[in-house]
């Protein structure tokens, strides 16, 4: 068995773990990722995957400093400046970047693309060590990690970033709570078809999201004439629509999506259940989680990925500052992602059902929202993270 000795050992070498990994060589400390899932590498002529997330401004602006966002932006990306959201036609609330002063309101990023781009940073740096291999067992209390290819690895601290059903967490026995929703969501990849250049200009620079009584519609811009579609919808009606061919989840789409969409063809279709959890907490003896590994959240807005860069800048500035992790990481993101939860929570089941009561008011909020001024400005920013 080969032993290392290390400061840290970040578990899960995704976008959250492999960003913290970076932070934490940057500041000269000795680290080790462990990676078992590394990204495929990347080709130009690939068709887009369709796991993606919407990157804040603030998330860009965090990777730019941790010096990746050149070598994810080189890659492909989508800007948008503009977002669209509306139940009834006539409640439809527009964001426009240029209404504050802003070049867009954040990137739409394939996974794999950042993943590929932080790894390629961290290559960078001597001292961080990758290892490609699982974790079958930890000691919260010692800080020994076992890995299944034969590696030990003793850290002063582990960072747990390995997902939902995070290992470390469960061998430390940290609780959580939280449920599956109702719902599922089917992530559909398209190639649009649009008459002119200046037509797909512009609605490639838009995401939107129409609002129904079975759950949202999305349109999520990528990169070239690419874009996903979000279909939330009852396990049963998306187990159906998943075991359809192409060409008839193609008629599905025009049948029930707004006509927004415009002319596409479908590339592939992936559907994915949405679950609510968090941590009771994020610190147990050398153990700390951030990420998805502390808290999974409706996707409805995107902010998944984004409160997980938060996570990895807060604990970033609290070891730069030699700072108290309880009270600097663990008390306040706690209350920020469970506030964030929350707040997708009660939109979701506002917008997510028929009532007619809520159906009116939620217009009439649409409608008051998109007048809004200095207040519509103001959840611009917000939703930047700026």
């Amino acid at each position: 068995m080969t032993h290392i000795q290390t400061q840290y050992v970040v578990v899960g070498g995704g976008m959250v773990g492999t960003a913290m990994a970076l932070g934490l060589a940057r500041m000269d400390k000795r680290v080790v990722l462990l990676e078992a899932f590394p990204a495929s590498p990347y080709e130009s002529s690939q068709v887009p995957d369709s796991r993606m997330s919407a990157l804040a401004q603030a998330s860009v602006e965090f990777l730019t400093d941790l010096g990746a966002w050149s070598a994810i932006e080189s890659k492909r990306t989508r800007p948008y400046t503009a977002l669209a959201v509306w139940d009834h036609p006539l409640a439809r609330t527009e964001f426009h970047a240029q209404d504050i002063g802003a070049d867009r309101l954040g990137v739409f990023v394939e996974n794999r693309i950042t993943q590929l781009g932080l790894s390629e940073t961290l290559l960078g740096y001597e001292n961080c060590s990758i290892i490609h291999a699982k974790a079958v067992t930890s000691d919260a209390r010692t800080g020994v990690v076992v890995c299944d290819n034969g590696v030990q690895i003793k850290a002063q601290y582990i960072i747990a970033a390995d997902g939902v059903h995070s290992g470390i967490r469960k061998a430390a026995e940290i609780a959580t709570q939280g449920w599956q929703y109702g719902q599922q969501a089917l992530g559909i990849t398209i190639q649009t078809h649009y008459a002119t250049n200046i037509a797909a200009k512009t609605a490639q620079q838009m995401t939107w999201q129409q609002f129904t009584p079975s759950g949202p519609l999305a349109f999520l811009p990528m990169h070239e004439d690419y874009a996903s579609l979000v279909w939330y919808d009852t396990p049963e009606r998306i187990a159906h629509l998943t075991a359809l061919s192409h060409s008839e989840l193609h008629d599905e789409i025009v049948q029930h999506f707004p006509k927004e969409v415009g002319e596409f063809s479908v590339l592939n279709a992936t559907s994915f259940p949405l679950t609510r959890m968090h941590a009771v907490r994020y610190i147990k003896h050398k153990v700390t989680l951030i990420g998805d590994a502390a808290h999974a959240i409706n996707p409805l807005a995107g902010q998944g990925v984004n409160l997980g860069f938060q996570d990895v800048k807060c604990l970033l500035d609290v070891i730069m500052r030699d700072g108290d992790w309880i009270n600097e990481y663990e008390k306040p993101r706690q209350r920020a992602n469970l506030l964030m939860m929350s707040a997708m929570d009660a939109f979701y089941v506002t917008f997510s059902n028929d009532n007619p009561l809520l159906k009116a008011v939620r217009n009439v909020g649409l409608f008051a929202a998109d007048k809004g001024g200095k207040l519509k400005h103001t959840v611009m920013k917000k939703a930047m993270g700026i």
